[in-house]
């Protein structure tokens, strides 16, 4: 991996550090990181309390996205497990834990995002995570 497949990668861990820490309450590291025009992949699907969880473009795609997730859910933690780096394409593999405001309920998922970088910024985001633990943890 060259220079710029690494500094992606040190980005990229720093930003999820940074998100756990904050516990959802800050999304400057995402914008930071991204393209105006990224395509985001989030497969989730159309359950109660994952409607926000559709593909779409750009910068404010993004926003609405997070701010939907950060005002139905509240994070209890979101722990990188593995990343796995090939040039421009970073995988990472891990868990978190969301609380559906709602109801009260907790799903704790495994979770993996891809992105792949362009001239270091991302230009795609791929989320996948145990939609059904989401969705029941959203049922009253």
């Amino acid at each position: 991996m060259g220079d710029a497949g690494d500094d992606n990668l040190a980005r990229l861990k720093r930003a999820y550090q940074a998100w756990d820490a904050c516990k959802g309450g800050d999304c400057s590291m995402w914008h930071a990181l991204v393209d105006d025009d990224i395509r985001l992949n989030p497969i989730g699907g159309t359950e109660t309390g994952l409607e926000f969880t559709q593909p779409g473009k750009g910068r404010e795609r993004l926003a609405a996205y997070l701010d939907t997730l950060r005002g139905a859910w509240t994070m209890r933690h979101f722990q990188p497990e593995a990343f796995v780096a090939e040039g421009e394409l970073v995988a990472m593999f891990g868990q978190a834990s969301w609380t559906y405001n709602a109801t009260g309920k907790t799903a704790t998922v495994a979770i993996a995002h891809l992105w792949r970088f362009e001239n270091g910024k991302a230009v795609e985001w791929t989320e996948i995570f145990d939609g059904a633990a989401a969705a029941a943890a959203a049922r009253p």
